[in-house]
């Protein structure tokens, strides 16, 4: 819950100093940027206040974007230890190949996965210098965050324009 700072009204010369709660509680967030050609692109995500997605969370996030999207998913996926080597996941994306096609990105890639703009627009946007009372705080202003992004399609687009992949 500590704030990251980036930029200030405090008088030049003058550090400003703000103080948060010391907490270890944290909001994990799991989210998907969605494209399809011809379309407008779309955000998925999922919020575990107080907790952590684990890989056992992985099949019912999937169905659930499956039903989300009604079509086929191809998903590009970071190297994640959760999605990578816990065998129920690779169990289920065996049983699920008919809807489901799963591309890994390199060990350490984060250029080429249009998520990683979207949390840096949110580190650097909305929840930048967020001194939160609570981790209610943070959750509900994350989730406002992410469905203000859930509106602006061409900044979903310019997350995958950063990545040089197209949706053609």
């Amino acid at each position: 819950m500590n704030p990251a700072l980036r930029t200030t009204w405090a008088p030049r010369g003058r550090t400003p100093v703000l103080t948060a709660p010391a907490s270890h509680q944290k909001t994990s967030i799991a989210g998907w940027c969605c494209y399809r050609p011809g379309r407008t692109p779309r955000l998925m995500f999922s919020l575990r206040p107080d907790g952590h997605f684990t890989a056992a969370h992985f099949p019912t996030l999937l169905r659930r974007l499956h039903r989300f999207l009604g079509t086929r998913v191809v998903l590009i996926w970071d190297n994640l230890t959760g999605h990578v080597r816990d065998l129920a996941v690779r169990a289920f994306l065996c049983e699920n190949a008919d809807w489901l096609t799963v591309y890994r990105l390199p060990g350490y890639a984060p250029e080429l996965n249009p998520a990683e703009g979207l949390w840096g627009e949110l580190k650097n946007g909305p929840l930048a210098n967020l001194t939160a009372r609570d981790l209610d705080e943070v959750t509900t202003a994350a989730r406002h965050a992410l469905r203000r992004v859930q509106y602006q399609p061409d900044l979903l687009n310019g997350f995958l324009a950063e990545t040089g992949l197209a949706t053609d």
